[in-house]
């Protein structure tokens, strides 16, 4: 349980938007243990209620994994970018980030500790070349 929560956890595409949201617990949730894939549609909706547009999708696999994160701008009429992750052994591996036109934009890949905890986000650009890297520090609080 905890590598499937950490799987979601190191979910952070474009704008780290995803990662914690109640949407990925929703859909993570309805997914998991249904034998199916399932997607869930976020949509902005105007305060009046008559004006909406799609926002978001996520697209989860039988499992409850995010496999597919896509998000939409100007009122949800063009994709402005989508992600596609890749897992082995239950743990998220990596994740292709598209842009607009459908172009990799950046590749991260993931590392674990031995304890299966998320330990380096690596961030590469589309040709292999490293730009940066993120880690991970866990400490017990009292």
């Amino acid at each position: 349980m905890l590598a499937a929560a950490l799987s979601l956890a190191a979910l952070a595409p474009a704008a780290r938007a995803a990662a914690y949201s109640e949407y990925a617990a929703v859909g993570a949730a309805d997914a998991a243990g249904q034998g199916k894939r399932s997607t869930v549609t976020e949509y902005k909706t105007t305060p009046d209620g008559k004006t909406r547009w799609i926002d978001r999708v996520t697209v989860y696999d039988v499992e409850g994994r995010i496999i597919e994160l896509r998000e939409y701008s100007d009122y949800g009429r063009r994709l402005a970018w989508r992600a596609v992750n890749d897992y082995e052994q239950g743990r998220l591996v990596r994740q292709v980030v598209y842009n607009d036109r459908g172009k990799a934009s950046k590749v991260r890949k993931y590392e674990y500790d031995d304890s299966g905890r998320l330990y380096r986000r690596y961030n590469y650009s589309p040709n292999g070349i490293l730009n940066s890297y993120r880690q991970y520090e866990y400490s017990a609080q009292d």
